[in-house]
């Protein structure tokens, strides 16, 4: 039986890491301008072309305000139905993406496993979003099998 709770640990860790790690990046992404479309708008003199920037800058803001909605949203059903470590595991997935995302926002290189082991830096903030990625995944084992919610009155 603890096999079988491995494993679904396991898979239930990669689920949370897919849905922790896109959600942020729609959001993040959605924060900083993109350095092409301020240039284009800068040297445009044509009016459709303006139109076209701000429908996509409006668009932009609305998909921000779903990645938000559906980060609280993912949180909240994270702690609705499992517990508050589980959501704990999700935010930590989701602080541990961060670095990575910013750092392929400055640069304009997605990061893969070539370019990451290669060009993105490592320091001490690398080591610790390391250490966390692969603590998440005994934590959450825990807060899914062993952890007893406790209530406060």
């Amino acid at each position: 039986m603890i096999i079988v709770h491995i494993l679904i640990s396991i898979v239930f860790y990669f689920i949370l890491m897919y849905l922790s790690i896109n959600l942020l990046g729609l959001l993040v992404r959605g924060l900083f301008t993109n350095p092409e479309l301020d240039k284009l708008k800068a040297e445009t003199k044509h009016d459709f072309i303006e139109e076209e920037i701000k429908k996509t800058e409006r668009a932009d803001k609305w998909l921000n305000l779903i990645a938000l909605l559906g980060i609280i949203g993912y949180l909240y059903a994270t702690f609705h139905f499992w517990n508050i470590g589980v959501t704990a595991v999700a935010i930590v997935i989701m602080l541990m993406r961060l670095p990575a995302l910013l750092w392929e926002i400055k640069t304009g290189q997605e990061l893969n496993r070539v370019t990451s082991a290669l060009s993105m830096p490592k320091n001490a903030l690398h080591y610790i979003t390391l250490f966390l990625t692969i603590a998440a995944l005994p934590a959450l084992y825990y807060f899914l099998y062993h952890f007893q919610n406790v209530y406060f009155i």
